[in-house]
């Protein structure tokens, strides 16, 4: 545990100037734009799925966000528009969603994308396809799928679905290609040239994309670098142009030589406790532990005080969404926090092993406060490190673990961020049973009127914020350094990196 405690002596920086991209280092000389250039982005994880449909890691699709694309898409505004699709149209009974294939759009290879691509990519994922999530939810909901003409396809659901439309933007991939996991061709504005597990993922612009004007980007590594401090200094030698999530305690190192971007994201982090594991089955021993523990101190430790306190599982950045009355229901209290410890019988505290991610010095640094700030009121965290393919494996998809810490990223769908916690999801790797919560949430998908949606979204929120099935920390700052030449970095409201945007000037 050296690592994570000689970093945390790194006092909380005095942050300055950020927002924004830093001017040339000569502000008088006028720089122009370069068409073409290699960029070298900085990862921390590897894939766990080439397979669009299949890929679960969030890490995967901030990646594969240039190769692949749905029938629509999502705008740095968190909107969607057609992709794919040239345009859509919704039957007066919402449960007839026919959508017209843009004129001229191609797959990787050279070919045209026709309607039996759609046909069989929205077919592939029926049945027992062990896909993620949303393809999974939207498989499920799909009546029939029909062939109107040659630039038309009509989907007909199951059932009136008011969260259905952000589905759309499932991968559509070429029914001609054997194995997806091998030869990913998508639509996007970069094709896929080559992965070596471990090491890097590489792209070249794609010159038949459909929207003009991008990419600019000839060709694009993504780096797998697992180590913070190895990153840092490959960016600082110029081996690395974009560093995405950066440490802000790395602020004051790069401030002159790179230019540092500071926004919002729309990611939560969050102590995961295992529901099904004692104590935490207690509420009242969840309750402790948020009593306990002190997110403000979080945030002013390891975000320079950049980060927003949460109360529920959403970032306030979804303003239209975000349940303002769930922040300080548990605010620091450490009387609070012995009292309910001793009336669930444990006055004298107790252990358990918090598991920490390796490839996310964040989370890992995080849980080192966290341990410190529970021993005030007798619990002992023990704090253990795990690789990423083993944190995947035995604590998201097993539920083999006490506690961890991890940020669960968000999406353009509110309804895709809260739904982990209903009870039968699969995803529910806290183990959270709650009635009510799955009632609302099921009346969610019932309606298509906004305004109800929005009250019950916010209902949701608030049972979360009182059943504290997991401790909500905080919606942490997105920091990104990039390359002093680099320009049109665009913040997402969801986990990705889109290249397409982005241009060299010399």
């Amino acid at each position: 545990m050296k690592k994570l405690i000689g970093l945390l002596a790194v006092l909380m920086l005095m942050v300055s100037g950020c927002g924004k991209e830093e001017k040339s280092s000569n502000e008088n000389t006028l720089k122009t734009k370069v068409d073409g250039g290699e960029l070298i982005v900085r990862i921390s994880q590897d894939m766990d799925f080439l397979d669009p449909h299949k890929a679960l890691a969030a890490g995967t699709y901030e990646v594969m966000f240039n190769v692949f694309e749905g029938l629509l898409k999502p705008t740095h505004e968190g909107k969607l528009i057609p992709a794919v699709a040239e345009s859509f149209e919704i039957s007066k009974d919402n449960l007839v969603y026919t959508f017209k294939l843009r004129d001229g759009i191609k797959f990787h290879n050279g070919k045209n994308v026709e309607v039996e691509d759609i046909i069989f990519s929205l077919t592939r994922i029926g049945g027992d396809f062990s896909g993620n999530s949303v393809v999974r939810d939207l498989a499920k909901n799909i009546k029939e799928i029909r062939k109107i003409d040659n630039k038309t396809v009509a989907i007909e659901l199951n059932k009136v679905d008011g969260t259905i439309l952000s589905k759309f933007t499932t991968a559509i991939i070429s029914r001609d290609v054997v194995d997806i996991e091998k030869s990913p061709i998508g639509t996007g504005p970069f094709k896929f040239i080559e992965y070596l597990p471990g090491q890097k993922l590489v792209m070249e612009k794609f010159k038949d994309y459909w929207m003009t004007g991008v990419p600019t980007i000839d060709k694009v590594e993504f780096s797998i670098i697992k180590d913070e401090q190895s990153s840092i200094l490959s960016l600082q030698r110029g081996e690395i142009d974009l560093y995405p999530r950066l440490g802000s305690t790395h602020i004051s190192t790069l401030e002159n030589t790179n230019n540092i971007i500071v926004t919002k994201q729309n990611l939560m982090q969050i102590l995961s406790l295992n529901n099904k594991v004692k104590p935490f089955d207690d509420i009242r021993i969840r309750q402790a532990i948020a009593y306990a523990m002190n997110s403000q101190e979080i945030i002013d430790t390891l975000d320079a005080g950049l980060g927003k306190s949460i109360g529920t599982n959403m970032s306030p950045v979804m303003k239209n969404y975000y349940n303002i009355e769930t922040e300080g229901i548990y605010t620091h209290n450490i009387e609070k926090a012995k009292k309910l410890l001793k009336e669930a019988g444990y006055e004298n505290g107790f252990e358990f092993t918090l598991s920490l991610p390796t490839n996310y010095r964040f989370h890992a640094d995080t849980g080192v406060i966290i341990s410190e700030q529970l021993k005030k009121v007798g619990i002992k965290a023990n704090l253990v490190e795990v690789e990423w393919g083993t944190w995947l494996k035995e604590i998201y998809a097993g539920r083999k673990y006490e506690g961890t810490v991890i940020a669960l990223d968000g999406k353009i769908e509110p309804y895709d961020i809260l739904n982990r916690y209903i009870s039968s999801h699969r995803r529910n790797f806290m183990n959270y049973e709650s009635k009510e919560y799955d009632t609302v949430m099921k009346e969610i998908t019932q309606t298509t009127d906004e305004k109800i949606k929005i009250e019950l979204y916010k209902k949701a929120q608030m049972i979360l914020a009182k059943d504290i099935p997991v401790v909500f920390i905080m919606a942490p700052a997105g920091i990104i350094a990039t390359n002093k030449d680099l320009r049109g970095y665009t913040p997402y409201p969801i986990y990705v990196q889109d290249i397409s945007t982005l241009y060299f000037v010399k």
